[in-house]
């Protein structure tokens, strides 16, 4: 009955009406599709599997985008490293409480429940919706202990209600949301998660502060320091084609303003490695031996920032 409650509301949501048909295309949704997609050209199993389960045209191609081959591997490998980052960090630190915070479409939650660990996924509606169809249909651990769950950031209430449901300390993972927020919705994300990790320990996951710099140097480890620039900015084009509007991706991006910024919420970040040792990626297969040799560099880098909040 719940899968069929599952399938009949998202069949409901995308296509009854031509209003419903505009809500397919809602930026977050679009984006989250988009991310789904880069994971597929980068060669995750999953990505793969929740595709083939979404069964709508890829957004993205060589006959609509321009530069698309250096958009799709550099894109491709951005998102497996996220990926893989947030696994490996939950993964070393034996967290049993992952509170993934705008994770899209991305495998992470069912990887992690196929393991035994409790996830809430906080998503929109439309998003929460088709992740637990996914997390249904494809079964596992997951489908018992992982909630895709509809918690604006910035609602406070929504945000601790769900956060009551771990037992012990909680990791909670955000990458790449901050960009889509305004001032005050980032304020509010931020304090918010700061009570979180008051009353229950753990800590934030994120190379959100980082995300420009990150980002090229991604680029520039396939392409060259000469061309990182310029796949950015084109980058950034696609999702703002898709957003309706400019992203703040300039936003507290330099470190020692984000560190104030981040103590002015009763936060304290460190910063670490992306990966403890190099990482092994399913996108590697794509790639040059000189290629892989940057990519491990970059993910030496102190690129991932850990959280926590000051008691």
């Amino acid at each position: 009955m719940k899968k069929f409650f599952l399938i009949f509301a998202v069949i409901f949501t995308v296509v009854v009406t031509s209003t419903a048909r505009a809500a397919e295309f809602d930026m977050i949704e679009y984006s989250a599709q988009i991310k789904l997609q880069w994971l597929k050209e980068a060669g995750v199993p999953e990505a793969k599997k929740f595709l083939k389960l979404l069964n709508r045209p890829v957004f993205f191609s060589a006959q609509n985008l321009n530069d698309y081959e250096r958009i799709r591997l550099t894109n491709a490998l951005f998102q497996e490293m996220n990926l893989a980052a947030g696994l490996e960090y939950v993964r070393y630190n034996d967290y049993n409480n992952i509170y993934d915070l705008a994770c899209s479409l991305s495998p992470r939650a069912m990887l992690l429940g196929d393991e035994g660990r409790r996830v809430i996924v906080g998503e929109l509606a439309t998003v929460a919706l088709i992740g637990d169809w996914f997390i249904y249909d494809l079964g596992g651990k997951s489908k018992d202990i992982v909630d895709y769950e509809t918690i604006p950031v910035q609602d406070r209430v929504a945000m601790m209600q769900y956060a009551h449901k771990f037992k012990g300390a909680v990791c909670v993972i955000e990458q790449g949301l901050m960009i889509y927020l305004n001032a005050y919705d980032r304020d509010s994300m931020f304090d918010n998660i700061r009570d979180v990790l008051k009353e229950h320990g753990g800590c934030l996951i994120t190379s959100d502060f980082v995300q420009q710099k990150y980002f090229k140097d991604v680029a520039a480890a396939l392409y060259g320091e000469s061309e990182a620039e310029i796949i950015y900015k084109e980058t950034k084009e696609m999702y703002e084609k898709v957003y309706g509007e400019k992203l703040n991706d300039d936003s507290l991006q330099d470190e020692d303003s984000a560190m104030k910024y981040l103590e002015s919420h009763g936060l304290h970040a460190e910063k670490i490695p992306l990966f403890h040792e190099a990482p092994k990626l399913n996108v590697k297969s794509q790639l040059t031996p000189e290629q892989i040799e940057r990519v491990n560099k970059v993910a030496a880098k102190n690129y991932l920032w850990v959280i926590t909040a000051i008691q």
